[in-house]
């Protein structure tokens, strides 16, 4: 199960101007954990692990994306139908679940 060992740099360190206020390194194994911790003790910084979340993005996405579709036929029938104000707010919610969509797809890219 992979890890992520996350610290704070203390102010007076040289190692702030390299890595900012705060640290994330992974590490896949237990064995890559304990040389990290280490790696991290011995730059003066206090490590906490923690276990790396699963997202499951793709189920996310393709509720999204068929809610942006069934928005669309939502507006196409009520554009059909003559109810323009049904229309309206279903090509908002297109808009809003269309927008809500991007998010999403860039943390699926970035788990990738």
């Amino acid at each position: 199960m992979p890890h992520l060992i996350r610290g704070t740099v203390p102010p007076d360190s040289p190692a702030r101007a390299l890595a900012g206020r705060t640290v994330t390194v992974p590490a896949t194994d237990l064995p890559a954990v304990a040389t990290r911790v280490a790696e991290m003790r011995a730059a003066r910084i206090d490590p906490v692990v923690l276990p790396a979340r699963y997202v499951p993005w793709t189920p996310i996405a393709l509720t999204l994306a068929s809610a942006v579709l069934g928005a669309l036929v939502a507006a196409l029938a009520a554009i059909l139908a003559g109810e323009t104000g049904i229309a309206w707010a279903a090509a908002g919610a297109m808009v809003l679940l269309g927008l809500g969509l991007f998010p999403v797809l860039a943390h699926q890219e970035m788990d990738a």
